[in-house]
């Protein structure tokens, strides 16, 4: 199984993230120092980077299986009124954190699982790291920090995850834009 189900919205998200692609498939070693990169700093040297490489390996990568869309990913329809260019870097920065946490979780179990909740604990982690050093807020992201907090965010996490599963014909599995 391969990351990302199609979904036209991610496409242009995911051809920004993808600059890289050209470059060598990252390994798993890679994946998991990109994930080290963006668990340290997600704003430091190096983010841009890392995200990149934590996406690609996703996207390439037979040892896991991502899903992303409007219910994984809710805060890429945001806007947050900051200028143009860091409100889609920051937004491509949480998304590669969704990535990096649902991809993390699948290299420490050695299955390629879909891990919606793990991905919301890595972006929500992200969202408030960045919120130290950044003047905005994303309303979906304040949700499902509040979910977290009341407890519900591992059964939302189930529930996305199996309106996904039962929207999605077994033989679309194929990642669309290699």
């Amino acid at each position: 199984m391969r990351l990302i189900s199609s979904r036209g919205w991610l496409g242009a998200a995911l051809f920004l993230l993808c600059a890289a692609c050209g470059l060598a498939a990252p390994s798993r070693d890679d994946a998991l120092q990109a994930i080290s990169v963006l668990e340290k700093d997600i704003l430091g040297p190096g983010a841009d980077e890392a995200a990149k490489t934590i996406v690609v390996y996703a996207q390439v990568s037979d040892d896991v299986m991502v899903d992303v869309g409007p219910d994984e990913l809710p805060w890429l329809s945001e806007d947050w009124g900051l200028d143009k260019d860091r409100e889609a870097q920051l937004h491509s920065l949480l998304l590669a954190a969704f990535v990096a946490g649902d991809v993390k979780t699948q290299l420490r179990s050695a299955h390629a699982l879909d891990d919606t909740y793990s991905g919301w604990l890595f972006a929500i982690d992200a969202y408030h790291r960045m919120r130290l050093k950044e003047n905005f807020r994303s309303p979906s992201l304040d949700a499902l920090s509040k979910l977290q907090d009341d407890g519900k965010l591992f059964k939302h996490a189930k529930e996305v995850e199996e309106q996904q599963e039962e929207q999605q014909p077994p033989d679309t599995q194929e990642r669309p834009y290699a």
